[in-house]
């Protein structure tokens, strides 16, 4: 039987509720369970379903997908919980079962995969017939979970999915822990309920339970209960909502979280940020170490009001990324599309930044950014009242700056990831040798802060610290002595072998191309020798692939990276049940066999788009 709540606005209980918005003939459906609704539209004069949106991937939701992939009914999913509708051969494939310590509930995953037809992507609008679908995120019940807000009959709709059951009550409490024995799902709660709260909706649709008004209540007073329950369970005071902006200067602020977001304020209200990235390490966690197949980062708008109303930034203006680690710039791609804010970053990050899917590298975000402009060692800019100065500040990572400018009479430097200070004397950097690290990338960066000796340093993490000449002397001392140990650690002469593994490279590493298609791609060969050296190769290729050409010869001279293009063609009758498909390319350097030293990986199934859009890459500055 179908519940008719008002004149285009109507409830079928099934393993979930399914609401039917309607619109003559047509409608939307609002989750699908088992599917059995199509059995009962008639009764309602609907003849043709035009989509089904989904809150979250668990079978209660969507059992019946199925049965819509064979009716030919489009499917919209969560942008951030696709894989566990389009790949869920290679979730189960991967799910740890035994030791289980990701305790998500994960394991209520469809069994097999099913078709979708686009992505509902956080903060976006979706758009059907008179009705406007806004996708707010709403993690806690899942991560990737969503709430979908209308006006239907002249009322503000929330479809809130397993976000809330009744007022003040929740419909399960195991699916609100991660990770063994943590709160960090109680945690995503007071967080996407206190942003709900922000919409002022008039009633809650929930998945179950019966559709309720007085919403602000109902989702206060279960904030309230969840908020209770962290300081009695875990001790925790200060839930990552709750994580805010602070003055460090009149015009630096700091929003500290997993990682700082730094924030220059003009006397125009204009902002510069350094950073914008994810709200806490217990947000951060949940991808960093719980992994499965498909996760990416999510990201949640966070502090931007407190700025407006606290602190009067009116415009964030533009963006500088320390680094392009993922907990650095998640929040970047938002920043743009939402408040139109230019990003700038130093020279070597340009392209891993617009085209995150060229590289293979510790941390990458896979969501492509745009950047207007490119920034060359050494160089000053203007920015308001400000000028500022960036440098390459290796170590870390080789794809990272270090920015210095003076702030209410202080030199102040922006140093990311590179400079941490643990106690009046304990010096360090932070080193990722995933992230292209090479012989002497930190005593570079340890010199250039012995140089400048800024007063206060702003950090990626922690901090900030007000820094002296000894600590600076300390510092650079500390980077010679991590070098030292490497060479006392490291078998090769050459130290660069032991510590760089890609100076044979298959750029891009994961192109998109689907079957039948071709990709355009590079081999790159960086010489770290002291003499001249030549790479012979050929391209080890799935049966039935072909590449134009498919082996070569490159010679470089010291420290010159050298790069020849090739085509490589995937045949028409390429499987794409498993979305990705490696390729190898075995090396000779000098005479010395080393095997398949390289490989890349074909995203077949591109249409998916998980941060590739599909793009092939822009060509690099050291094409031939």
């Amino acid at each position: 039987m179908i519940e008719k709540i008002s004149e285009h606005l109507y409830r079928f209980q099934d393993t979930c509720n399914v609401y039917v918005v309607k619109d003559g003939t047509h409608a939307v459906l609002i989750d699908f369970g088992s599917g059995r609704i199509l059995d009962h539209l008639g009764d309602l004069g609907i003849t043709t379903v035009d989509w089904i949106l989904h809150t979250h991937h668990h079978r209660d939701q969507c059992q019946g997908d199925a049965l819509a992939n064979e009716r030919h009914i489009p499917i919209a999913v969560p942008a951030y919980e696709q894989p566990y509708f389009e790949e869920v051969e290679v979730f189960w494939g991967s799910r740890q079962i035994y030791d289980i310590y990701d305790v998500r509930q994960t394991f209520f995953t469809l069994a097999e995969s099913v078709r979708t037809d686009r992505v509902l992507e956080d903060y976006e609008t979706f758009v059907w017939g008179p009705y406007r679908f806004y996708i707010q995120p709403t993690p806690g019940h899942t991560i990737g979970h969503i709430a979908l807000i209308a006006e239907i009959d002249g009322v503000r709709v929330a479809f809130s999915g397993d976000l809330i059951a009744a007022p003040g009550k929740v419909q399960t409490l195991y699916d609100l822990q991660y990770a063994y024995g943590a709160g960090d799902g109680c945690d995503y709660m007071v967080y996407a309920l206190a942003k709900m709260r922000e919409h002022n909706t008039d009633m809650m649709c929930p998945s179950h339970g019966d559709p309720f008004d007085d919403t602000a209540t109902a989702l206060q007073t279960l904030e309230t209960k969840f908020r209770e329950y962290m300081r009695h369970r875990w001790g925790i005071t200060t839930p990552t909502h709750d994580v805010g902006p602070r003055s460090i200067l009149p015009h630096l602020i700091q929003i500290p979280g997993c990682s700082n977001t730094w924030i220059i304020v003009s006397d125009s209200g204009k902002a510069l940020f350094v950073d914008y990235g994810s709200q806490s390490f217990t947000f951060m966690y949940s991808f960093n170490i719980l992994f499965e197949a498909g996760n990416r980062l999510r990201m949640q708008e966070h502090n931007l009001d407190i700025l407006r109303d606290k602190f009067g930034v009116t415009q964030i203006d533009l963006a500088l990324p320390s680094h392009y680690h993922d907990d650095h710039v998640n929040g970047l791609p938002y920043l743009q599309k939402h408040h139109g804010t230019r990003v700038w970053c130093y020279e070597n990050m340009t392209d891993i930044l617009e085209h995150p899917h060229g590289y293979k590298l510790g941390c990458t975000y896979p969501e492509p950014i745009r950047v207007e402009r490119g920034l060359e060692q050494g160089e000053s800019f203007r920015w308001e009242e400000y000028e500022f100065q960036v440098f390459h500040t290796p170590g870390h990572a080789d794809y990272h700056m270090a920015m210095f400018g003076t702030i209410d009479g202080k030199r102040v430097a922006f140093s990311g990831d590179e400079v941490n200070l643990s106690g009046e004397d304990t010096y360090g950097s932070n080193n990722i040798w995933r992230n292209h690290v090479h012989a002497n990338s930190h005593e570079i960066t340890g010199k250039l802060y012995l140089e400048h000796q800024p007063e206060l340093t702003c950090p990626g993490h922690g901090g900030p610290f007000d820094m002296t000449p000894e600590h600076w002397k300390g510092f650079h001392a500390w980077c010679l002595k991590e070098q030292k140990h490497w060479r006392g650690l490291a078998a090769p002469d050459n130290l660069e072998e032991a510590v760089y593994p890609d100076y044979v490279f298959l750029y891009p590493y994961q192109p998109p191309a689907a079957p039948g298609g071709e990709v355009r791609m590079q081999v790159w060969f960086e010489n770290i020798w002291d003499e001249p050296a030549t790479l012979e190769y050929s391209l080890v290729l799935p049966r039935g692939w072909t590449a134009a050409p498919d082996h070569g010869r490159m010679t470089a001279a010291p420290k010159e990276k050298v790069v020849v293009d090739f085509v490589l063609r995937i045949p028409d009758d390429q499987s794409t049940k498993y979305r990705r498909q490696a390729f190898t390319l075995d090396a000779t350097v000098d005479g010395r066999y080393m095997g398949q030293l390289a490989e890349a990986v074909v995203d077949l199934r591109p249409e998916l788009d998980w941060g590739t859009r599909g793009e092939f890459p822009r060509r690099s500055s050291a094409d031939v």
